[in-house]
Formats: C-alpha cells, sequence, structure tokens
C-alpha cells in the first residue's frame, strides 16, 4: 500500500472518528449517570484509537517530509490540532504524565468524565476537518 493511500485510507479514518464518538458518548453517559471514573475497557479503547490517530500521523509526516503537500495548507494546522488532542487524551490515561499534573482536582470534583467526553468530541471533529481540507482541500 502506498503512503498517500494509508494516510488517507478512509476505514482508518472513519474509526478514528466514529472511536471519538463512541468514547464521547461513553463519557458522557459516565458522567449523567454521575460516575467519577472511567474503566478500563474506555482507556483500553482510547487506546487504541490515538493508536490509530498515531499511525496517521506517521504517514502524514513521512509524505510531508518527501515533499508531498495537501491541496489547502490548512491541513497541516489541523493535523497539529489533532496530534495535540491525542496527546493529551494519552496524557490523561490512568498513570499518564497529565492525568497528575491537572486531573488530581478533576478526577476528586468528579468531573473527569465531562472533560473526556469534550476532548474526545473535539477530537473527532478536529480528525473529520482534517479529512475534508486533505481529500476535497475545502
Amino acid at each position: 500500500m502506498r503512503l498517500v493511500a494509508l494516510h488517507a485510507y478512509p476505514t482508518l479514518i472513519i474509526l478514528g472518528i466514529a472511536g471519538n464518538a463512541l468514547l464521547a458518548g461513553w463519557a458522557l453517559w459516565v458522567d449523567l449517570r454521575r460516575r467519577s471514573a472511567l474503566s478500563a475497557a474506555f482507556w483500553t479503547v482510547l487506546l487504541i484509537v490515538v493508536a490509530l490517530v498515531a499511525v496517521q500521523l506517521a504517514a502524514g509526516v513521512m509524505l510531508a517530509v518527501g515533499g508531498s503537500r495537501p491541496r489547502v495548507p490548512l491541513h497541516f494546522l489541523y493535523g497539529i490540532l489533532v496530534v495535540v488532542g491525542a496527546l493529551l487524551q494519552f496524557g490523561m490515561r490512568p498513570a499518564g504524565w497529565l492525568r497528575w499534573a491537572m486531573l488530581r482536582d478533576l478526577a476528586a470534583s468528579g468531573r473527569e468524565p465531562r472533560v473526556l467526553a469534550l476532548l474526545c468530541l473535539t477530537q473527532a471533529a478536529l480528525l473529520a476537518r482534517a479529512y475534508t481540507t486533505g481529500a476535497f482541500g475545502r
């Protein structure tokens, strides 16, 4: 499979968007049930989705280093924002570097699921927008 085909592979993109949307709904459901902790299954699915984004990132970086450019330079901005979102998701996992720095108070107050729901929803929207700017030039 060519690198361009891997980076623009619809199944990977759809899985990333749908996975983040599913995680946002899951975290919102946990928040509405007034539970303060997310299950180990949630974090496992989150890490799988982050791994899918990492594959997209690696392919995109290799394309850019090789001289390929998207139709719209704005695709790079969305790509960078997706990477930041993925790093935040990865850092917020149990035993993650961001969890101890920022989420101590959130976990104690029971707002952690709400924060993760918003982050995953934002990530799904950024992935969709990155795809549309890269694939359609809009």
